[in-house]
């Protein structure tokens, strides 16, 4: 009979090689037989669709300082993986020894997801998932792992009845739990400084693998044999990363070109090469000269442009905040400044929003800057009749209204290619919360308002405009006090027809 915890160990690969395959084997499923691919959708679009209106929309645990919204949905999957792993842990139950290697082993197991590359960028690309659920997934596992490796420590301190640090197994193991336990602090910090946060995690998180080996370095071949996959995972990661980021930046370092407009950085990243970008995807940017330990700092930018060709150049929008994105700001302060970077992606998994015949986009503060390539690429593609959406309705909540400056152009862009067929398709309101202002229009198809987006009334007022029997996308991209209250306007109403998607930035 197998050990459950090699049981556990298949079924663990599986399921993420699953993940993995599911795009590329639905893309050749597309290309040679495109009506095999709808059939073979259709289920699926049924089962999310009930899964949106019974397990997406309730809410079991709300949004705290340091817990975000987990769904019925989220909590239930959670649920379900944690049990499995307890049954394995318990099942077939032949003593108290063979727990303890259990939950060790099953700790290591959990870490592999976690050791599997040196950026979730890229895992969330493999794995298709967007990087927030990548970042809950890493979260979850780590956690469970952390939990199991505890439970492995009690365990056995209980069996054996003492700890002899004379010995480089129990001292490593000691070295472990210290490690795993401290993973948890730059939580805490985070907030304070992101950058430093992230980088005190990552470097306990490489002295671990070793501790481990030490420690569980018995001849045993199982967990030997999960640590050696989780370093060859690593390694395979790493150097397709630096590969690709080689090749990126291959033909000479690009330039970034930082200035400061209206309270908001600009950069303009000019590439060595052209590089073909899609609507809603990001960059991880490196400026080593912006500041001090800015060598030690890869941060994720939000591209702004969109071009049917391969873009020699990048814009990215930026809301200066702390650490990375304040540096910026400082530097730009006195004038536009040119500085050498490197960069890694494109990476992001954008919404297929296309398909749709409305659209809907919600945005608060700088989250414009993730809608204005969607909105770009619709205008185009209306143009040339290559989309069913026919009606586009942008909603932005700014707090004043000289935050809104720096986007101006594009949207006066995006309204004055906006045609098709003799109509124009594309409403932009915009909601001042700051100031105290009148309603102002700006022509027929633009209008500013004073106060908050009345979330409830505009979807009411989308469901009433739209074509009998056709579809709703809401592309989001808003911070979470008001995705929370969308979800409970959604949860309230039920809408029938319309689709929430969120974008890769969140402000």
């Amino acid at each position: 009979m197998y050990e459950s915890t090699l049981l556990y160990s298949i079924a663990f690969g599986a399921f993420f090689g699953l993940l993995a395959l599911r795009r590329p084997v639905c893309l050749l499923v597309h290309a040679f037989c495109p009506p095999a691919s709808r059939l073979l959708l259709s289920p699926f679009s049924v089962v999310g669709r009930y899964f949106s209106d019974n397990l997406v929309y309730p809410t079991v645990i709300h949004r705290r300082d340091f817990v975000e919204r987990w769904s019925c949905a989220d909590s239930l999957l959670l649920f379900a993986y944690v049990v499995a792993t307890g049954v394995c842990v318990v099942i077939p139950l032949s003593g108290i020894d063979q727990v303890v290697t259990r939950t060790g082993t099953l700790s290591i197991i959990n870490l592999l997801f976690c050791f599997s590359g040196p950026c979730l960028s890229m895992l969330a690309d493999v794995l298709n998932l967007s990087l927030h659920s990548c970042r809950r997934l890493h979260a979850s596992l780590g956690t469970l792992a952390v939990v199991l490796a505890m439970l492995h420590a009690i365990l056995a301190g209980a069996t054996t009845g003492k700890l002899n640090l004379q010995m480089p197994k129990d001292t490593f193991a000691l070295v472990s739990i210290l490690i795993l336990c401290t993973q948890f602090m730059p939580l805490l910090l985070r907030n304070a400084r992101y950058e430093a946060a992230l980088r005190l995690h990552q470097t306990l998180a490489f002295a671990l693998p070793y501790a481990l080996w030490r420690h569980i370095r018995s001849g045993k071949l199982f967990p030997s044999l999960y640590i050696c996959i989780g370093g060859a995972l690593f390694l395979t990661s790493a150097i397709i990363s630096l590969g690709s980021v080689l090749y990126r930046n291959s033909a000479g370092l690009s330039l970034a070109q930082i200035s400061f407009v209206n309270g908001t950085t600009q950069i303009r990243l000019r590439l060595s090469r052209p590089l073909k970008v899609r609507a809603g995807q990001y960059i991880n940017l490196w400026v080593p000269s912006v500041s001090l330990w800015s060598f030690a700092q890869v941060h994720p930018f939000v591209i702004m442009s969109w071009s049917q060709k391969p873009q020699e150049h990048l814009d990215l929008f930026i809301e200066p905040r702390r650490g990375f994105t304040k540096d910026l700001l400082t530097l730009a302060e006195h004038g536009p400044t040119t500085s050498m970077a490197w960069f890694s992606g494109p990476h992001g998994k954008p919404l297929h929003i296309s398909r749709y015949e409305n659209v809907v986009m919600l945005a608060t503060e700088s989250g414009i800057a993730a809608h204005l390539p969607y909105l770009k690429k619709l205008v185009h593609h209306q143009r040339s009749h290559e989309t069913p959406v026919r009606r586009v309705h942008l909603i932005w909540q700014m707090e004043r209204r000289d935050g809104g400056i720096a986007a101006q152009k594009l949207l006066t862009e995006a309204l004055a290619e906006d045609k098709l067929n003799g109509q124009h398709n594309l409403r932009i309101s915009i909601h001042i919360t700051g100031e105290s202002i009148e309603e102002v229009d700006f022509g027929s198809r633009a209008t500013v308002y004073q106060g908050p987006m009345p979330l409830a009334d505009i979807l009411c007022s989308e469901r009433r405009q739209r074509r009998r029997g056709s579809r709703t996308v809401i592309a989001v991209s808003m911070c979470g006090s008001m995705r929370d209250t969308l979800v409970e306007v959604m949860r309230r109403n039920r809408y029938r027809g319309m689709d929430v998607r969120y974008a890769e930035y969140q402000p």
